[in-house]
């Protein structure tokens, strides 16, 4: 599998609104877009128009993404309660592909590819330290190339 670059780095925030200031005002990020907690394929309790995660430009094609701690107690997901580093997200020409040689070489597949509600396709896999790894295939629809 050959990895073509780095997709973005994804951090839980204390508070949305004030990191997205501080990677906008101070280092001149982009807002490129964001979801909302309605548009989730499991509904939660937060009104459907709060945002869940934000999508900033830091290059070309390499976001920041920043979500919304509010519902990290409710994640089934260990490590989603805290703050900072969530995951790393690696972009591949083919998902499939990745998954069938990812396997070969054991590595975990912990969620099998799937197409995100952004139009990118996504797996999840962990590296020896339970650090999550996002793999994602860009689609001529996906939000970080076309736009929402």
């Amino acid at each position: 599998m050959k990895v073509k670059e780095l997709g973005h780095l994804a951090f839980r925030c204390r508070d949305i609104k004030k990191t997205e200031e501080f990677y906008t005002e101070v280092l001149g990020f982009k807002r490129a877009f964001s979801l909302t907690y309605g548009e989730r394929a499991d509904k939660t309790a937060f009104p459907p128009e709060r945002e869940w995660i934000v999508y900033l430009k830091v290059s070309d094609r390499l976001y920041l993404e920043l979500f919304d701690r509010e519902n990290a107690a409710d994640s089934p997901d260990p490590g989603w309660d805290s703050l900072n580093y969530q995951h790393l997200a690696l972009i591949v020409d083919d998902i499939h592909a990745a998954r069938d040689e990812l396997s070969k070489l054991g590595a975990p597949i912990d969620v099998e590819p799937s197409l995100g509600i952004d139009n990118t396709w996504q797996m999840w896999s962990h590296d020896p330290d339970g650090n999550k790894i996002e793999f994602m295939q860009y689609t001529e629809k996906s939000y970080q190339i076309a736009g929402k």
